[in-house]
């Protein structure tokens, strides 16, 4: 199967929860239909499928759903997603296909809360500096009332168009950004990836070696294994001694490896794996999803 082929498969498993046939299925179906390309995370410009900035819409759909549920049902607080979502109004048909996808909604809740719940254990450790890697319309900078409590610094790494989005949806709603939170523009495919990367951040006031939180949510699809591995290798260095990393990936992301596999070889000591059914069972309760099993999440420490 072609590279980019494998990368859609990947993609949309990890957003929808469909297993490798139907997701194969999917994509080979865009190929016949989309002759052009559009542009994904990292620089890659060769993805038929849609676009990441139409995508973080979708996923504000459902966070913003969250507060219509009774507060007792509720798996997290995100009073900014209803901003995002409703700039998203020009991809409403687009956004609404994934959003009634079987497992996608669930799977965006699950998701949100076991990273919300990695954040707070990362405070908990001593970790003062959290950075989010393929940032999109995340707030969790603005809206966990722990990080300000611990005074901490979030880092918001993405494309400068991606940043300038989310700043004007923001802007135009009368949010101001707090003091410690810091958008970092980043170009993917600059040379030299890492030394770029964390020289960008130590612009922003990052301080490389003394631990840091990764979150890196909804991007492992989206991009090739070269890139991953760069990525991995920059995190554990960047963060250095005591830094975690927490990310989703799809059943089949690291096709013969595992994300302990991958992890260790980038310099992370220990790698921690749970699969989307076991969430189901610890936040919802019930019987999950059939294909609840493809979605994985991992939190790694340095």
């Amino acid at each position: 199967m072609p590279s980019h082929l494998k990368e859609l498969v990947r993609a949309r498993m990890e957003k929808t929860g469909e297993s490798y046939e139907q997701a194969l299925r999917h994509v080979r179906a865009q190929e016949q239909r989309a002759p052009a390309p559009i542009e994904a995370p990292y620089g890659k410009s060769a993805v038929r499928a849609q676009s990441v900035a139409d995508t973080a819409f979708s996923i504000a759909v459902v966070r913003a759903e969250e507060a219509l549920r009774p507060e007792s049902d509720r798996l997290f607080d995100d009073p900014y997603a209803t901003l995002f979502a409703a700039a998203g109004a020009h991809v409403a048909e687009s956004t609404q296909r994934f959003v009634d996808l079987p497992f996608f909604r669930d799977g965006v809740r699950l998701r949100t809360r076991y990273i919300d719940d990695a954040v707070r254990e990362g405070l908990k450790a001593g970790l003062d500096q959290i950075v989010l890697l393929g940032a999109g319309f995340d707030a969790r900078g603005l809206r966990m009332p722990e990080i300000a409590a611990r005074r901490a610094s979030v880092y918001e790494i993405d494309t400068a168009d991606q940043l300038e989005r989310k700043r004007a949806v923001l802007e135009n709603a009368g949010v101001s950004l707090p003091a410690g939170l810091a958008y970092v523009p980043f170009d993917f495919d600059a040379p030299d990836f890492a030394r770029s990367l964390t020289s960008a951040l130590e612009g922003k006031g990052f301080r490389p070696g003394e631990g840091a939180l990764f979150v890196w949510e909804g991007v492992i699809g989206y991009i090739d294994d070269a890139a991953i591995d760069q990525s991995l290798r920059f995190m554990a260095r960047a963060g250095g001694a005591r830094s975690r990393l927490v990310f989703t990936f799809a059943q089949v992301g690291f096709e013969t490896d595992t994300a302990t596999d991958r992890t260790r070889r980038a310099g992370f000591g220990s790698c921690e794996e749970i699969a989307s059914d076991d969430l189901w069972r610890r936040y919802l309760g019930g019987e999950p999803h059939p294909n609840a099993w493809v979605i994985k999440i991992a939190t790694a420490i340095v």
